[in-house]
């Protein structure tokens, strides 16, 4: 890690396929922030699990970034032994600015970093919290000119406090205006620039100020035409400058987490309502996805033993351990995604240990059934389910191999869901038919592969190549 003021140097051309480095400004005190948090810097303010500063170096990460420089001044010797240990947990370069001139304004923090880089570069906020596809549509955005770029939100309906927010007018993507007092305005300032060094620029003009503003330079890009707009749409980003910010922030991040489009009946609304509820405490915790992950699976087999028990206490115990375990399997995802820790590895991890707790469950419903039923239809009904438990979500993986697209999403393709069937086998121990239960969801599960044969070959059908 360079703990230096950055020297100019030669810098060789980036790759064009690389992305821009970041500059993240971490050097203000913070004074509002700081009265709700127990007196810690900004940049080391927790948010679920990360500090505000780790969460932008993980949301610069998560969209493509690997070089930061980050720019301090309040308490820095505190910021940079935090910086120093998060390059070596996340491998990632981060360079240290120190800017003696903090105090002036966020300008100067700027212009002590941007002055000494080539080509464009990502200039943000340590304490904005933002979705890292804002970053992404930035890049997308640039047309090799010297034009700067704003990620500006036209729903202001969304902003928490946007009489303190910073306001631009616009005309098409042209920024005409900016300032926190305009009226009328067409979006609000998020925070967010891919930059040219036009900015140093207006740095360099705008510097003439006691007090250095970074508006004040964006001010002379509007003047100069050399800024425009780049629309987030519904993404989310949230200024976290006080407490109420900071409780905000927490809610959205939570907010975001569902995932609608995947998501079964029973998980939308019943165990989601749950599972974020645990993560936001699981996040604070060292505790990985890997272990969530882990530990669902652990609850499922003792759901699965104790149905095999065969009486009413022990099914109805098993009954609530499976639907415990159904929304503990929410956790993990939602803490990796919380938490940046997400990897193929673990969604892969976590579906075979699915798989095999699907086919636990069944065992012992089976088992248990067999002590008062010891009969063959017992033993075909094993099978229905646990075929089509497998089934249902091995056909789904494979139509979206071989068609590139995941098969259409109706009510069947819904109820055959894994969140559906465990919460039906959880009603079936409540009513002490939990074989009957398991019997019902094995045959929508095969009705459900049946809808997608169907699906498949009328799309091919469609397409003439049956």
């Amino acid at each position: 890690m360079n703990t230096d003021i950055l020297r100019t140097v030669s810098v060789s051309p980036r790759p064009a396929d690389r992305a821009p480095p970041a500059v993240i400004l971490a050097a203000g005190a913070g004074m509002r922030l700081r009265e709700g948090n127990g007196g810690r810097p900004k940049p080391l303010t927790e948010l679920l699990g990360l500090s505000l500063l780790e969460r932008s170096i993980l949301s610069c990460r998560a969209a493509g970034v690997d070089e930061c420089y980050v720019v301090v001044g309040y308490a820095q010797e505190r910021i940079v032994h935090l910086i120093g240990e998060l390059e070596a947990r996340h491998g990632i370069s981060i360079t240290v600015v120190r800017n003696p001139n903090w105090e002036t304004g966020n300008g100067s923090s700027a212009l002590a970093a941007v002055s000494h880089l080539t080509g464009p570069f990502l200039l943000l906020m340590c304490d904005h919290v933002f979705d890292p596809a804002i970053l992404r549509l930035l890049m997308a955005a640039t047309d090799g000119s010297d034009c700067c770029l704003l990620a500006v939100d036209r729903h202001t309906d969304s902003v928490l406090d946007l009489a303190d927010a910073t306001k631009v007018r616009l005309d098409g993507r042209s920024i005409t205006a900016i300032g926190k007092e305009l009226a009328p305005f067409d979006g609000v300032d998020t925070g967010l620039f891919l930059c040219s060094q036009a900015l140093l620029d207006a740095l360099e003009k705008a510097s003439g100020s006691d007090k250095r503003s970074l508006t004040r330079a964006i001010r002379h890009l509007i003047q100069e035409r050399k800024i425009r707009a780049v629309d987030v749409g519904r993404r989310f980003w949230v200024d976290v400058d006080t407490p109420e910010s900071l409780s905000h922030a927490r809610r959205v991040l939570l907010a975001n987490l569902a995932k609608p489009s995947e998501d079964g009946f029973v998980a939308r609304w019943l165990n989601r309502r749950v599972s974020l509820r645990l993560s936001s405490y699981l996040a604070s915790t060292r505790l990985s996805p890997g272990a969530i992950t882990l530990a669902s699976f652990l609850i499922a087999l003792s759901g699965a033993f104790l149905f095999a028990v065969g009486s009413y206490l022990w099914t109805l115990l098993a009954g609530l351990l499976v639907q415990f375990a159904s929304i503990v399997d929410g956790c993990d995802g939602e803490i990796a995604r919380l938490k940046f820790q997400t990897s193929r590895f673990g969604a892969w991890a976590d579906t075979m240990l699915d798989r095999y707790a699907d086919v636990a469950v069944v065992a012992g419903i089976s088992l248990g059934h067999w002590q008062t039923h010891p009969t063959a239809f017992t033993l075909l009904g094993a099978i229905l389910a646990l075929t089509g438990f497998i089934l249902a979500s091995y056909t789904k993986k494979e139509y979206a191999l071989r068609y590139g697209s995941e098969p259409p999403s109706g009510r069947l393709a819904r109820l055959s869901k894994r969140d559906v069937r465990l919460f039906v086998l959880f009603a079936g121990a409540l009513l002490n038919r939990p074989f009957e239960a398991m019997i019902l969801v094995g045959a929508v599960s095969h009705l459900a592969v049946g809808m997608h044969f169907l699906t498949a070959s009328r799309r091919d059908r469609r397409l003439g190549k049956a």
